[in-house]
């Protein structure tokens, strides 16, 4: 194969060359792949893709949870993709809510424990969210939401969840009168690119001597690890909170509050599991046009691609039309080539608010709207930073 692709390279810009039923075509230089179905031809421009190993279980804490967490979901596992990486995936439901393990949902073992505590918020019944640890000893904590927010663990996804167990990383430039360690075993502020050239935001910031008390900006990124258009996800904050992170083409990284009556508090700010790839050749989502468009501002227009390892990533924003008539919550639907091969339940930024979302085995995109008294934003639906295998 390589020598293949050695002999590829010499021909000149443009050139087309059939090979194993895909077309491997020669654009200005570079080596991109395509296939006859445009459905299929959502890659990083790359002839080999590494396969994956399956997926390992994880151990649950058989006391208070199931891994039987049902709607389509799978077990809770966990993987590594090419660039070391890791994945966990599938979800539980809580069996008994009694004890003091109650919150623990199982253990990593050492091949999958992170070098420092990772924080970050995940999807929970209908509507509603919670904080989870990830801890250096690899248990699964989850931090309950801070009240008025509810509480239900009849289903928690670990969906999207991410984390490079250790590895070199370039640290975020933070102001340091605004901004500090965040303690709690957390690492600072820092980006690294992946082998499919993805960037993602790991550790955490606190206060420092002023704090910041709204609407805060938090540090810059280099040119290199920039977005080439703005993007917003959702990430933990202090105990329970959480907050709606935006990234500019600039590199300037803010925080926006929740939407009241929810909880803003910034003593504590985790950007682990914020993962975007700056650019690169995507194939569009096929949305639902009776309530859903592409985004009227800078956003990017919702999308798909496959990394090298096979793992899907979903990118940009849907606006719900509001001149349409309050109607579905499907946004739209993924073609076969980008559907998971079971129910993937993730949370996403909403408007300043949250909503949780499901990505169907048939490929349906669909916004479970947030648990009162959480405020539904309904207007402008991120999916950037979702990730899953098929």
């Amino acid at each position: 194969m390589r020598r293949i692709i050695a002999l590829i390279r010499q021909l000149p810009s443009h050139s087309t060359v059939w090979l194993a039923g895909a077309i491997i075509v020669i654009a200005g230089g570079a080596l991109t792949a395509a296939h006859p179905n445009p459905a299929n031809a959502a890659t990083l421009g790359r002839a080999v893709r590494i396969k994956l190993p399956a997926a390992i279980p994880l151990k649950v804490n058989k006391t208070n949870w199931s891994g039987n967490a049902r709607f389509g979901s799978r077990g809770p596992a966990w993987y590594k993709d090419a660039s070391g990486v890791v994945h966990l995936q599938g979800a539980l439901t809580q069996i008994d809510k009694a004890g003091k393990g109650a919150n623990t949902l199982g253990t990593l073992p050492p091949a999958a424990r992170p070098s420092r505590n990772v924080f970050t918020i995940v999807h929970t019944f209908n509507g509603t969210y919670a904080d989870l640890e990830v801890a250096k000893n690899g248990q699964l904590n989850l931090i309950d939401p801070r009240p008025p927010a509810v509480k239900d663990y009849f289903f928690v996804s670990l969906e999207d969840i991410s984390y490079r167990p250790s590895g070199r990383v370039n640290a975020i430039p933070i102001d340091p009168q605004t901004w500090g360690p965040a303690g709690f075993d957390s690492r600072g502020p820092a980006w690294y690119k992946d082998r499919s050239g993805i960037v993602h935001l790991q550790g955490a910031l606190g206060p420092a001597e002023v704090p910041c008390l709204s609407d805060c900006f938090i540090g810059r990124l280099p040119k290199a690890a920039r977005p080439t258009r703005a993007l917003t996800t959702i990430v933990h904050t202090f105990n329970g909170t959480f907050g709606q992170l935006v990234i500019a083409p600039s590199g300037d990284i803010s925080i926006i509050d929740p939407q009241s009556p929810l909880v803003t508090d910034y003593s504590f700010i985790s950007l682990e599991g914020v993962t975007f790839r700056p650019s690169g050749f995507v194939s569009v989502i096929d949305l639902n046009p009776a309530n859903w468009r592409a985004p009227i501002f800078s956003n990017l227009t919702p999308c798909w691609f496959t990394d090298r390892s096979g793992i899907v990533h979903l990118q940009g924003v849907a606006d719900r039309d509001l001149s349409a008539a309050f109607g579905s919550n499907t946004i739209g639907t993924l073609p076969p080539a980008a559907r998971p091969s079971r129910d993937v339940f993730t949370i996403v930024a909403n408007a300043g608010t949250y909503a949780d979302l499901e990505i169907a085995r048939n490929g349906q995109i669909n916004v479970i709207n947030p648990r009162p008294p959480a405020v539904n934003g309904d207007i402008v639906i991120s999916l950037e930073g979702i990730s899953y295998r098929r």
